[in-house]
């Protein structure tokens, strides 16, 4: 059985011993890595120990839960809320969390977050196969990706993408269409694959098919106006490479 790296973020020794022991009693995969009791120290353990999974509590001294994610730029383990204050059900979601548990923790709600879990890992599992499938079969021109949404795997053509941003905590990709597709997986690391295929950086929230640039900004602070007319900031770090990648004859 894999274990499932986990932290717990919580200022209540009670609440924080409490589900200590339901996870070592009734939920073996999951492996507690460490503890937290503010969002600040939360950080600095995440960073330690790279968790697969953090049980988050919203109401502590100082900062809220809910801010750990304006820390991140990208996050890329999945939380669970803890927390006595179901008003902050719309805003997990808002968040993207995995899943949401009322103090007192019930073991069976406990439970099916954990099965919940391990089902989305299962997911990604199964779209890392079929990544690799067709970045090994498919002749570049025709070359897909495929991107995990709720309900199914969609298969996008890299020649059909315009351009891919992060919003929140997701992904959003711009086909030619202009039609929007929304995934939860991490900008970075289809931003890292997308640049092996011609895509460009040009700036650490979005990524552009050169194909479809429509014209450059040039004064400061520099942009690029996509064939749809978005205007994309581009970073000084990245203004450049962008005008020497678009300029080459």
């Amino acid at each position: 059985m894999t274990s499932i790296k986990t932290i717990i973020v919580e200022d209540e020794p009670h609440a924080k011993a409490m589900l200590l022991a339901l996870l070592e009693k009734f939920c073996p995969q999951v492996e507690v890595l460490g503890s937290a009791t503010n969002v600040q120290d939360a950080i600095t353990l995440i960073h330690q120990t790279e968790p697969d999974l953090v049980f988050l509590d919203i109401e502590m001294p100082g900062e809220k839960g809910i801010q750990l994610f304006d820390y991140f730029e990208e996050v890329d383990f999945e939380v669970i809320f803890t927390t006595a204050y179901d008003q902050y059900a719309i805003n997990a979601l808002r968040l993207s969390a995995l899943d949401y548990l009322l103090k007192p923790i019930d073991l069976k709600e406990l439970r099916r977050a954990i099965a919940k879990f391990d089902k989305q890992t299962q997911k990604k599992s199964l779209y890392e196969s079929l990544q690799h499938h067709f970045d090994a079969s498919s002749p570049q021109k025709h070359k897909r990706i495929v991107l995990p949404t709720k309900e199914s795997f969609q298969f996008l053509e890299l020649k059909d993408i315009m351009y891919i941003q992060i919003e929140s905590s997701y992904t959003i990709f711009i086909d030619i269409k202009q039609k929007k597709h929304i995934v939860s997986k991490p900008f970075k690391e289809y931003a890292e694959a997308l640049e092996s295929f011609g895509f460009i950086r040009v700036h650490r929230s979005s990524i552009i098919n050169p194909n479809y640039v429509s014209k450059i900004i040039r004064t400061r602070p520099s942009s690029v106006v996509m064939k749809d007319g978005t205007k994309l900031a581009v970073s000084k770090s990245r203004r450049e490479f962008l005008i020497n990648e678009l300029t080459k004859i």
